[in-house]
């Protein structure tokens, strides 16, 4: 496939994470406003280009979203993981169902050195990031605003932290333990909070903290 410009490349971009995430492409006006373009004629000329360059299909007829990527150009390199670095999707909130087929739920990626995991490196089709909110395990070494880089499952060993979504419907991060009396219970690593007993206040398992990421 040909060579693409700075500008081309932008486009491209543009049209291939608005398709990801909304599930359908961006119109012509849309991408003329990201670029920022005044002229629809300009957005036309890019898409011409890419089109010639075999970026994006033509189109049978003419469609308010006939923006399709081709086959071929749909990989993103930028977002696929190496044997040095794992790209793990972040979570902008945790979803009712599987965290993995949450899309609309996506608001960036997270790149890290695949050294963190040691020789149990996830795959990237396991894997998750979330960023930790509140105080309830700052004695476990996790702030508020770290980014948790959770593999996906619906059972996890006692003692290991995981991401548990409880019947409220909201998500928090706490050690899994059992108790031979009360059974098991979300444990935080902070003495001002309470443990959670799934006798008292249901809770399911829906991921395992393998590592965080921390900005400065």
């Amino acid at each position: 496939m040909e060579k693409l410009t700075a500008t081309q490349s932008k486009a491209l971009s543009f049209i291939r994470a608005a398709s990801h995430t909304n599930g359908v492409p961006p119109s012509l006006r849309e991408l003329c406003e990201h670029m920022g373009y005044s002229a629809i004629g300009s957005a036309q000329d890019l898409v011409n280009a890419l089109r010639r360059k075999g970026y994006l299909e033509n189109p049978d007829k003419q469609l308010a979203r006939s923006l399709t990527v081709t086959r071929e150009a749909l990989r993103d390199p930028a977002l696929e993981s190496t044997a040095e670095t794992l790209v793990v999707p972040c979570l902008g909130s945790v979803p009712a169902g599987n965290p993995l087929e949450a899309l609309e739920e996506r608001i960036g990626t997270l790149r890290m050195s695949t050294s963190m995991f040691g020789k149990n490196i996830p795959s990237p089709r396991e894997v998750f990031a979330l960023r930790a909110a509140g105080n309830s395990m700052i004695e476990a070494g996790i702030l508020d605003g770290d980014w948790l880089v959770v593999r996906s499952c619906t059972e996890a060993p006692a003692g290991t932290i995981v991401v548990a979504r409880i019947e409220s419907g909201d998500a928090t991060v706490k050690r899994l333990m059992c108790d031979k009396a009360r059974g098991w219970f979300l444990k935080p690593e902070n003495s001002a909070f309470k443990p959670i007993y799934a006798g008292e206040k249901s809770f399911e398992v829906i991921g395992q903290v393998l590592a965080l990421q921390r900005q400065m």
